[in-house]
């Protein structure tokens, strides 16, 4: 071997098996890679070629001092892909593409190239390259030589050179010659594939909306892509796994009319369940079966198998090779993401169109809604004028039927005072009917007036300091005839501190009076109890229990209601109309207090009212 220096050669004291041993021992990339007081190149300054080291990917991790003086760039700038830049452009991608060998054991090789020198010329340089991990299934690394060949060349011419070396050296360049013919053939396919593969996509992509169409597009453009391929089979995985259907055929152009592309099931079936392409050939088509045929799983691996792609040639056995299974089976995993694309797209309309029903469907009740709600209003405004109306008629019937009922009564009890001579004793019996009938009927047109004032927020509370427990005792004193008539006890209870309270004496009267005459009136036997107590400082409770007949649990919620009796029967045994409770609760209410009951039947009620101690004057309607 020899050594360069300038122009000048001379014999390298290293063989090639010594430079193998001595490179590698380089098992990682140095630091100080440009720093000629290294251990590395003082080691390689021996060496007379450039030593180099690079990953299975072509990165440099390596290069000794010989670099810089070839070149006259810093080793350090080499590393990764620098060297590149003085490599020539067109000998760069077989240089990268040696490197890229995976496969184990791998030869050592040899790859002529041309390298730029200091002097910015390109000379010719022999790059050979070993597998450094020795050990290992895969190559990981190279470790390798670049020497320059014109010294070789010219040291060629002279008669001292050795004939043997010159013979190894001329058949290294014819191999490299065939080499160089196999990767460029190799490149030449490569891109072809992939220019097949980038149009495959395109076609397939422009048909992803349509599940039919893109069907039919994957079977269609597999034929046209593949050369010797006369027709290709879709077929998918029945949604019940049962089976393959067959759902597109492509090239049917091809065959006369009647005659129906056919590939093996077995082939099928075998593609499908290994997931690997599958090769079948035969001397010559028989029958509906093909002279060629090849079939790849329709495969990806988000969406699983999917089913099979499987393309035939009726008479040339030799249309299809391995180069043709592996471009089908390429193709099936484009076509599986199509097809997943195209059933999400799918999905996604169907969502959508859902969803637009959804939408239509909730516009529809909104706007059945906002119908109802103006009818709702409508009939508000309706309800709320007719009570307006009820309660302004209530109100003008009771003032113009008082005023003659008033009358009556005071002419009744004139009558009443004359002397016994002016009036029989039927005349006075029938007198104090009418004067009985006429205070009924007084109190009756009093509550309809009270209830549509109340009702039309015209009623006030007139405030005032007054004394309770005689208010009390006054409302007791007055049903006290009535209840000892029906031999009923009533007794009063009055435990206060202050017996002064601020509030509308005249109303809360009317409330004691609706809730004890219910008690006398509903009270045959046993006895009426009054109480009047302190809650706290500022609120009070007066409570009416009796023993009376009671109130049913189904009445109870109805019993402040207005117009509501437990006998609705004309023939019922209790008069009035039902809007005492009514009143008191209205009553109770705009004193801001609560009245509550409880009661059992025949065993009696209670009526518990509790108010403020000192109200202030406000107007409330109710």
């Amino acid at each position: 071997m020899t050594q360069y220096h300038g122009n000048k050669s001379f014999p390298s004291e290293f063989s090639d098996s010594e430079i193998l041993h001595k490179v590698s021992e380089i098992t990682s990339p140095q630091p100080q890679v440009g720093d000629c007081q290294t251990q590395d190149d003082r080691l390689w300054s021996a060496i007379p070629h450039i030593v180099w080291k690079t990953n299975a990917d072509g990165w440099a991790t390596y290069f000794c001092q010989r670099w810089e003086e070839y070149t006259g760039e810093p080793a350090a700038a080499a590393l990764g892909f620098g060297y590149l830049a003085r490599v020539h452009p067109e000998d760069r991608p077989r240089l990268l593409a040696r490197s890229h060998t995976s496969k184990f054991p791998s030869p050592s090789y040899e790859i002529l190239f041309r390298l730029q020198t200091r002097e910015g010329t390109y000379r010719w340089n022999v790059a050979r390259g070993w597998p450094a991990n020795l050990d290992s299934q895969e190559v990981l690394e190279w470790v390798g030589t670049y020497i320059d060949m014109e010294p070789i060349e010219q040291t060629q011419a002279e008669p001292q050179a050795e004939p043997e070396f010159w013979r190894h050296q001329a058949c290294s360049k014819a191999n490299f010659k065939d080499e160089k013919l196999c990767e460029a053939r190799t490149v030449i396919e490569a891109g072809r594939d992939l220019q097949v593969i980038e149009q495959f996509t395109n076609i397939l992509s422009q048909r992803a909306g349509n599940w039919g169409e893109l069907l039919q597009a994957i079977a269609d453009a597999t034929v046209e892509a593949i050369a010797g391929a006369e027709f290709c089979l879709v077929a998918l995985l029945e949604s019940d796994c049962s089976g393959l259907k067959l759902s597109a055929v492509g090239g049917t152009e091809n065959f006369g009319g009647g005659k129906t592309p056919h590939v093996q099931n077995k082939l099928l079936w075998k593609a499908f369940a290994t997931g690997e392409s599958v090769l079948w050939r035969s001397e010559c088509g028989k029958g509906l079966l093909p002279a060629a045929a090849c079939a790849a799983a329709i495969e990806w691996g988000q969406s699983g198998r999917l089913g099979v792609l499987a393309i035939g040639n009726g008479k040339d056995s030799t249309a299809m090779d391995r180069h043709t299974q592996k471009l089908l089976a390429v193709m099936g995993k484009q076509a599986a993401i199509a097809i997943n694309n195209a059933l999400a797209i799918e999905k996604l309309k169907k969502q959508e169109q859902l969803l637009d029903l959804q939408n239509e469907l909730l516009i529809r009740q909104q706007e059945e809604l906002e119908n109802q709600g103006r009818r709702i209003h409508q009939q508000k405004l309706e309800l709320l004028e007719a009570a307006k109306l009820k309660s302004q008629f209530l109100g003008i019937m009771s003032h113009e039927l008082r005023t003659p009922m008033n009358s009556i009564i005071g002419f009744s009890q004139l009558l009443l005072r004359q002397h016994k001579q002016l009036l029989t004793a039927q005349q006075t019996e029938m007198v104090g009917r009418i004067l009985h009938n006429g205070k009924n009927l007084l109190l009756l047109i009093n509550d309809i007036l009270d209830l549509s004032k109340i009702e039309s927020g015209r009623t006030e509370l007139k405030i005032e300091k007054f004394h309770l427990a005689h208010l009390v005792m006054d409302v007791a004193l007055e049903f006290g005839n009535q209840a000892t008539d029906k031999n009923v006890a009533m007794s009063v209870s009055v435990c206060l501190q202050d017996q002064f309270i601020v509030n509308d004496k005249l109303r809360l009267r009317q409330i004691l009076t609706n809730v004890v005459s219910n008690a006398v009136k509903f009270t045959h036997e046993g006895s009426i109890y009054i109480e009047v107590r302190e809650l706290n400082r500022d609120r009070l409770i007066i409570t009416v229990r009796d023993t009376g007949i009671g109130i049913c649990e189904t009445d109870l919620p109805h019993i402040f209601d207005k117009f509501h009796q437990a006998d609705q029967t004309t023939t019922r045994k209790y008069p009035g109309t039902g809007l005492g409770l009514a009143i008191t609760a209205s009553l109770v209410k705009m004193m801001k207090g609560t009245i509550r009951v409880e009661s059992q039947p025949k065993k009696g009620s209670t009526f518990r009212i509790e108010f403020p101690r000192k109200i202030y004057p406000k107007k409330l309607i109710c």
